[in-house]
């Protein structure tokens, strides 16, 4: 299983983030157009512990299937995991843009930011862009 990236498709919440999507657009362009798979791909994460492991396999379920049980578990299990948590929003009928969101977020940074993904070293915008 790939871990998490902080990488974006657009410049849409650059603002929030202080990340361009640069670095990563031209990395999914040399794939696409060169077929060169960038080189952290096989990156494992060393403390990706069993809960997450087992909430990224509850939310793929609750994903095909819809079943609210296994939603409730991935959040349980990784409960501040925006693969599992975020993405989940609207399939639940929630709104991943709104104060779900901004709550998850807020939790997300009461707890430290954990991230434990793939390192990304992206172009942070300047302060007057």
């Amino acid at each position: 299983m790939r871990p998490n990236a902080g990488e974006f498709g657009s410049d849409t919440f650059s603002e929030l983030t202080g990340i361009s999507c640069a670095d990563h657009m031209n990395q999914v362009k040399a794939w696409v157009k060169e077929g060169e798979v960038p080189e952290d791909a096989d990156h494992t994460v060393e403390d990706f512990d069993i809960n997450e492991i087992k909430a990224r396999l509850h939310f793929r379920i609750a994903a095909d299937t819809r079943s609210e049980y296994h939603f409730q578990k991935a959040e349980e299990l990784a409960p501040l995991d925006f693969t599992i948590v975020r993405a989940s929003m609207p399939l639940r009928g929630g709104n991943p843009f709104g104060e779900e969101f901004f709550d998850l977020y807020e939790r997300y940074q009461k707890a430290g930011s954990p991230y434990h993904g793939i390192p990304r070293k992206t172009a942070r915008l300047r302060e007057n862009d």
